[in-house]
């Protein structure tokens, strides 16, 4: 028999989380409704998520510590690293990361997942991609005042460009970050010595400082998009049949 009860109304106000059960509203198996309401821990995760998805590329949107492939032990150690920065809140603490290793080996793709679990924690977040936002020293120029808003930048590919503006924006960031105890992770090809070489004196002098030996995170050399590209052959093969 059909159900001719008109549906209820949903109240899309906020209630307190003193109901709330949830220890990640990602998990809430209720999405959030609660007293026909919208818990405010919910609210707050679908604000932090839409917040997340402004500042960051399209591709990085579904990036979770869990869906993160970590294939390798080194991989492994890189997440659990990872992890450890967010949970225990070392962005709030003045501390920053240096994820380094070859191409395609999932630098950038765990850099956006820290940066979205930082977003749903509460925490501003800013993003300098050095191959998209140098393009110009205008562009930079604008880049940089975003980034400067937030309590965490993640600077992607680091040692991509060389410039001598590129070498002044880096710095400018890091004096303020530094002033400023806020957080900073880096993304980069370069080895750790490579790249303190590539920087100014007094900037590779602070970025040390930001960062500690334990901060240093190696993700390898193996290109995961290689990995991906077999998978998407894997779809083809019934063609070959």
């Amino acid at each position: 028999m059909l159900n001719t009860q008109p549906p209820k109304k949903i109240n899309t106000s906020t209630i307190s989380n003193y109901d709330c059960f949830c220890i990640k509203p990602q998990n809430c198996p209720v999405q959030g409704i609660m007293k026909e309401s919208y818990c405010e821990k919910y609210a707050n995760y679908l604000k932090a998520i839409t917040y997340f998805n402004d500042v960051v590329p399209k591709i990085y949107y579904d990036v979770s510590f869990n869906n993160f492939a970590s294939y390798t032990e080194t991989l492994k150690i890189a997440l659990k690293k990872a992890r450890f920065f967010v949970e225990n809140k070392l962005w709030q603490k003045g501390n920053g990361l240096l994820m380094y290793g070859g191409y395609g080996t999932g630098k950038t793709r765990l850099g956006y997942t820290i940066l979205k679990e930082i977003a749903i924690m509460g925490g501003i977040i800013g993003v300098i991609d050095v191959l998209h936002d140098f393009e110009t020293f205008e562009q930079a120029d604008e880049a940089v005042k975003t980034a400067l808003k937030s309590n965490i930048i993640f600077i992607d590919d680091l040692g991509a460009k060389e410039h001598k503006w590129i070498e002044d924006k880096i710095r400018i960031i890091i004096d303020e970050i530094n002033r400023s105890q806020k957080s900073l992770i880096i993304s980069t090809n370069l080895n750790p010595q490579e790249l303190i070489n590539s920087l100014e004196l007094r900037t590779a002098s602070r970025l040390t400082e930001l960062i500690s030996k334990q901060g240093i995170i190696y993700l390898g050399e193996e290109d995961y998009r290689i990995k991906k590209r077999e998978e998407k052959e894997k779809i083809w093969q019934p063609l070959q049949s």
